[in-house]
Order: structure tokens, then sequence, then C-alpha cells
């Protein structure tokens, strides 16, 4: 089932809030960074893939612009990145208990028996204190609350933002849930049937703190090395194994999937990943706080596949833009590479111009040890336009640690109205930002170096936007 596309926008559906009209282009609403059409949204919920159509849920206060009267809110996609706005999944007093952050799985094999019909039953599960399960005969689109709300788990201490993963070795379903009993931590359970639970174990670590996301990763793209990364909403994280029952690690301290800064009023929170994915990519989804106007505020992280590779001290999630950017690419400019000094680098890119766009390059930093170079991106304004520089000197990209490969530096950006995604390295540094773009005001790209330095390639994508002129009638 697919709804219309102006589902959300029909008042007789909808009497209670609906919707503002909106072209997408107030100031800052990004144009491939989904939004919502209205109101305030936080943590994506339980992303999902059924039956040809992706289904983002995410914390929504349809009714103002601030934290408040958490909904689900929901919104479809049939390539992940045009996005259309749904009505909300679950709301107050429609369904029982606080509506807070959780995860959702398709029942393929029925073995809820909540089957009745064509659909396949989608359960999502949500709850403070207490984890509630909410089932879907519809596709997705509609919920009723599973024993009329009762908590299926209630873990000790404060709990909630509840994630359902597949064991395939065990042939099992597992939960993780977060709670403050004895200090931050998950627990685990285990499932048969997705609805009757059994205390499994607990994971305890200072640093796991709220929305954890526990996933199934080959080692190098190897489906018989498996292992499992945990992480929380900061996006921290540690590798290790999952034998059905109990995670281990042996890790003394956690990485970080995203560089950006991880906070309420950050550019990177709360992240999970796509569930029943048809090609078992891992394709993960964030919140990205920070960016507003006039009649929404926050957005969401482009979508990235994560990746789990080996590097020489261990196993690194790597993040990579999902392939299906391709579908926003409206033109493509290409440069030829060659040595270039700051005069030459200025002149390279002196005849472009663009709103929303995608920078994909890569420099051969041997034989160049004192050299910075980067790009100075939305030129032209009154601002003087915001710069992401590779320093070969300290090795950091924008200011983070990345190493040269085989004596080169690829530097991947995608820039949109409000917001800035900065990748290196085919995604071992994967950093989110929010940046005041429209203060800006130019729509000019430079090309800096100081010093001198080797461009091998370089490609500039201009991408359209997700919207397809999607308004309210």
């Amino acid at each position: 089932m697919v709804a219309p596309a102006n589902a959300a926008c029909r008042r007789e559906d909808y009497p209670e809030f609906p919707y503002p009209d909106t072209d997408y282009q107030e100031d800052n609403r990004g144009q491939f960074h989904f939004s919502a059409r209205g109101g305030w949204i936080n943590d994506v919920n339980a992303p999902l893939y059924y039956r040809g159509v992706y289904h983002l849920y995410f914390q929504h206060n349809p009714h103002g612009l601030a934290w408040g009267t958490m909904h689900w809110g929901h919104a479809t996609s049939e390539d992940l990145v045009h996005w259309t706005q749904q009505p909300v999944a679950l709301q107050p007093g429609v369904h029982p208990g606080d509506l807070f952050s959780g995860g959702g799985v398709v029942d393929t094999a029925n073995v809820s028996r909540l089957r009745h019909g064509e659909h396949d039953p989608i359960l999502v599960y949500s709850g403070t204190n207490g984890v509630t399960v909410f089932y879907s005969l519809d596709g997705g689109y509609t919920f009723e609350a599973y024993d009329e709300g009762r908590p299926v788990v209630v873990p000790a201490g404060t709990s909630r933002d509840p994630m359902v993963f597949r064991n395939e070795p065990a042939g099992a379903w597992g939960m993780v849930v977060w709670s403050d009993e004895g200090g931050n931590g998950v627990n685990f359970y285990t499932s048969r049937n997705l609805l009757d639970w059994t205390f499994a174990s607990r994971y305890q670590a200072d640093w796991l703190f709220e929305c954890p996301n526990l996933v199934a990763m080959p080692l190098d793209g190897d489906p018989s090395a498996i292992r499992w990364m945990l992480h929380a909403a900061s996006g921290e994280y540690v590798v290790g194994d999952f034998d059905g029952a109990t995670f281990t690690s042996d890790w003394a301290s956690p990485k970080r999937i995203n560089q950006g800064p991880a906070a309420f009023d950050g550019s990177y929170y709360a992240g999970l990943t796509f569930a029943n994915m048809p090609d078992n990519r891992v394709v993960s989804m964030a919140w990205q706080p920070g960016n507003r106007g006039s009649v929404w505020t926050g957005n969401l992280t482009f979508p990235v596949e994560l990746r789990l590779t080996s590097f020489d001290d261990g196993p690194r999630v790597v993040a990579t833009p999902v392939r299906e950017i391709e579908k926003l690419r409206v033109s493509r400019r290409t440069w030829p590479e060659g040595v270039l000094d700051e005069r030459e680098a200025a002149r390279l890119l002196a005849d472009v111009r663009a709103d929303t766009y995608e920078i994909d390059a890569e420099f051969d930093v041997s034989g160049f040890p004192e050299s910075r170079f980067g790009f100075r991106l939305r030129t032209g304004g009154p601002g003087s336009g915001y710069e992401v520089r590779y320093d070969t000197t300290s090795q950091t990209l924008d200011g983070v640690p990345l190493s040269p490969v085989d004596g080169r530096v690829r530097i991947r950006l995608l820039v949109d109205r409000g917001q800035l995604e900065v990748f290196g390295n085919d995604g071992e540094l994967y950093r989110s930002l929010n940046v005041d773009f429209g203060g800006m005001a130019g729509d000019g790209i430079e090309l800096v170096v100081d010093g001198r330095v080797r461009l091998h390639s370089l490609a500039v994508h201009e991408l359209g936007s997700i919207w397809r002129g999607e308004q309210c009638p």
C-alpha cells in the first residue's frame, strides 16, 4: 500500500493538525536533507523497508517548533532519497504510553501470529520505563497497540529507546533497551515471536547513553565474518561479538561513527539503521539538530551506507552516501589532473555557480609535505564563505585526523542550504555539520591551496531537490 502523495495534507483524513502549505524553500531548508513539512522533529525511529517502500518514522511535535507532545511522524520513499510525508503514525490519546524513540521490524514469517490479510505485520517498539508494542497490518501506515499497550518488558531504573534486531545464527529476535540501572547501559532480551521477551544480559558503559543500536556487519564484506557493532545516540560505538544472549567487546574505549558535534543542539544524534533491507546494506540516518525555519525545526542526515572495514588498528565503521544520490544529480563538471598552486587553484572553479551540490575530489600529497588545500563554499556573497581544508602537516581534514592512503586524500562534500556533510577517504571520516549558508548568500565555489598539491581528480555534481514540488492543496 502506497498512500497518496498529499495524504498528510488532506483535512478530511487528518483533521487535528493538517500541515501548513510549503514549497520547501524557506531559508536553511535542506533540499536533499529530510525535514518535516511543519513542526519539530528529532530522533529517527524504526526505519524499515517493505514491499518497495522505505518507511521513515521520527520523533515529532506537529503542534510547535520545540520538543513536546511526542508523536511518531512518518515519511515514505521509493528510492531512499525522495520523501513524501504521511499522516502521523503514532499519536498521543490514540496510542497509549510515552511515544518516545524506538525501533521496528517486518515480521515476514508471521511469528507474531498477528497477520490478518495480505500484509506482513510491521511491529514497532516505544515507551519509557516499559516497552510497548504497536503493530500495523496495512503496510506501515496505521498502528494498533498490542495487548492494550501493556509493557512487554520493564527494565529496572529509568529506561527508554527499545530497538529490535534479527539474530540469524540463533534463529531468534533480540531487543536492546537503554536504562540507567547502576549507570548507563543496555539490557538485552530474546524472543521467538516478537511479543514475549526474556531477559538475557546487561552491557554497561559510561558512554552508552540513549538510543542504542546493535547491528550485525560483515567484516570487509565477507558474510562468513560477521561482527556486531553496538552504538549509542552519540554515534560512539564498539565492535564485538554477540552469542544470542550476551554482547562482549575487548575495546577499551569507543570510536565514533560521525565526527560532528553529538548533542541535542549539535549536528548528529540518535541514528538508526534500516530493517529488512532488500540488498542487506546497512543504511543509517540520524537527527541533525540546529536548523530551523518559520514552520519547521530540525532535519535528518542524508542516508549513508555503513561498512565494517579492517584497518591497521582493527575494524572500523566507515560511511558513504547511499548510491541513490546519483538520482539527484542534474549536472556534472570535471577537471583534469595537474599540480596546482594558489593562483592556478583559484582560477579552476572561477566560473562555477551552484546552490546544492556534491564535490568529489582526490589529491596526491606525495612530495607536498607542507600544503593546505580544500574548498571554500558559498563565496561571492556578503560572507567570506565556509572552508573545508586538509592540512598535510597535521594530517587533518576539517580539524579531524585523517592519514593519506597510498599518498592520496579523497574529499567528498554534500553541500545543502543549511547542512554540510564531509567524507574523507571513502568514509573513514564522516562529519555532519549545520552551517548558516543563508548568511553567506553566495553561490560560488573556490578551490584553495596554500603551497602546492597535485589534483588527481575533481567532479562537481549539482543536486536537485528531493521534494518534487510537493505542496498541500
